[in-house]
């Protein structure tokens, strides 16, 4: 089955800064951001064939554009510019394809905003979550969480399109509280974060 790449410990790793899933209703498919994130998909699975030196006869050609991943067009696109850059320099030394992601998701982190009208909805769930479960005073998360870095704050809200933002704001709100909170709100970007970017098995 054709995979879609985690990033989920990067944002572990964010998390733990800031310091399981229930059953949901019907998801929404008609989310406002659908096209682009098809355009800036069929973009991504060009550069795929490119690097595997093939066109549009490549054979996951339609596999990969009728994935639907989680990452919002932006984020997206510019993991394609970075990803087929850093591929093809170290094309002839057999690339780490994980670490490169690694690397581009860094460098394409710290250039995106994180203070996007997009990110808000996120963090008032992650901060009512965290009033609900751990009596932290709303003023208090959003003052914690506007000192992370830029880059930590784009991987918790703004790399996420608006079908994956959907589905961890639900998780937030409505998964209940567990021993380990910050395991539990990780847990709710977890699956989003499965399927930022999609590879052929």
């Amino acid at each position: 089955m054709p995979a879609l790449r985690s990033l989920a410990l990067p944002i572990a790793v964010a998390a733990s800064m800031l310091g399981v899933l229930s059953a949901c209703p019907a998801r929404p498919t008609n989310f406002p951001d659908r096209g682009p994130v098809a355009a800036a998909q069929a973009e991504w699975c060009a550069a795929l064939a490119r690097l595997h030196r093939a066109g549009n006869s490549w054979e996951h050609m339609s596999a990969c554009k009728a994935a639907y991943p989680t990452s919002s067009p932006t984020y997206l696109r510019a993991m394609t510019s970075c990803f087929s850059r850093r591929m093809e320099a170290a094309a002839e030394s057999s690339p780490d394809r994980d670490q490169i992601i690694l690397e581009c998701n860094d460098e394409v982190a710290v250039n995106l905003n994180p203070d996007e009208p997009t990110a808000k909805p996120v963090i008032e769930s992650r901060c009512a979550r965290m009033l609900r479960c751990e009596n932290v005073p709303v003023a208090v998360c959003k003052d914690a969480f506007s000192k992370l870095e830029s880059a930590q704050r784009v991987m918790f809200t703004t790399i996420y399109n608006a079908g994956g933002r959907y589905e961890i704001i639900d998780c937030l709100d409505n998964a209940s509280c567990t021993d380990n909170e910050e395991a539990g709100r990780q847990a709710c970007y977890k699956p989003t974060s499965d399927e930022l970017l999609w590879f052929p098995e």
